[in-house]
């Protein structure tokens, strides 16, 4: 029975000790990274800019709070709030989304 662990306990440090000489021999790859994809090389105009990146994913953002908010305020069961959030978190300008917020009837307050 000693002998069994006195094996299995040098056979782990073996195998710990040589994970550890293993580790200290990675070289990372020296491989550059590309700054501009072949489609912007070739066709630049197809290609949007950063900053109108940024511009519709903050549009698109903003978009998805406003139908939250407007999901929240509804006067509708728990469990269709709960689908369409779903729906809404999945694909926010699905066709079933945009069916929603098309039978909205929304009621103007008077002044």
């Amino acid at each position: 029975m000693k002998k069994n662990t006195l094996t299995v306990v040098g056979f782990l440090f073996f195998v710990l000790g040589t994970n550890h000489i293993m580790a200290q021999e990675y070289k990372p790859s020296a491989q550059e990274v590309k700054k501009h994809t072949v489609m912007e090389m070739y066709e630049p105009d197809l290609v949007l800019s950063v900053a109108e990146r940024k511009q519709l994913k903050e549009k698109r953002e903003n978009s998805i709070a406003l139908r939250k908010r407007i999901l929240d305020t509804l006067d509708i069961s728990e469990r269709r709030r709960e689908r369409l959030l779903k729906v809404l978190n999945k694909n926010p300008f699905s066709n079933e989304m945009n069916k929603a917020m098309a039978d909205i009837d929304f009621i103007e307050e008077e002044q």
